[in-house]
């Protein structure tokens, strides 16, 4: 619900003129009827506590479901999940009170907020990741694992040559074995 607050603000945000570089000449004239010189505070509000409202919830939703199961944890998580949730919610305190900021324009409050989530966002991405491999790229080559009742000549002969592999074929009569394969 508070993205959808959000959008529809947003949608009154972009057309008001009142940043000093703005043309309003430059607008059409169906824009031009719904162009405000100055952005109103309720639309602030709106836009903000939407925005800071929907990640709240979202980081409350998702810190029950990480106390009531188990998450997934590994070895070497470059940021633990209870520090980027802290993140969160602080960024969504930040965003629900951004419109206290009277002296920002429509275009700082837009660039303010998207800085913000993407913020979070890079936190979260960085944060789950682990220290142990790079960030990027893996400079090791990927490698696939399978138990299959598949000899494993079989796979790579179909995997190489970009084959479709006919599982009920290949496995008629076979033990099979453990097949691992890398891709470069």
């Amino acid at each position: 619900m508070g993205y959808v607050i959000a959008g529809a603000s947003l949608s009154k945000l972009v057309l008001a003129h009142d940043c000093s570089d703005t043309d309003v000449e430059t607008l059409g004239e169906v824009y031009l009827e719904h162009s405000e010189p100055e952005v109103p505070i309720g639309l602030r509000w709106f836009y903000c506590g939407g925005l800071g409202i929907a990640l709240l919830c979202m980081t409350n939703h998702v810190a029950a479901i990480a106390m009531s199961h188990i998450h997934k944890e590994f070895e070497g998580q470059r940021i633990a999940k209870r520090y980027r949730l802290a993140v969160r919610v602080a960024v969504a305190i930040v965003l629900i009170c951004l419109p206290l900021a009277h002296d920002l324009s429509s275009l700082a409050l837009i660039s303010t907020t998207t800085a913000l989530i993407a913020f979070v966002l890079t936190i979260d991405l960085y944060g789950s990741t682990s220290v142990l491999n790079s960030f990027w790229r893996d400079k090791k080559l990927c490698k696939y694992s399978a138990d299959c009742h598949l000899k494993k000549k079989d796979i790579e002969t179909a995997f190489t040559k970009g084959e479709t592999i006919a599982v009920e074929e290949l496995s008629k009569g076979t033990k099979g074995e453990k097949c691992v394969f890398e891709m470069s």
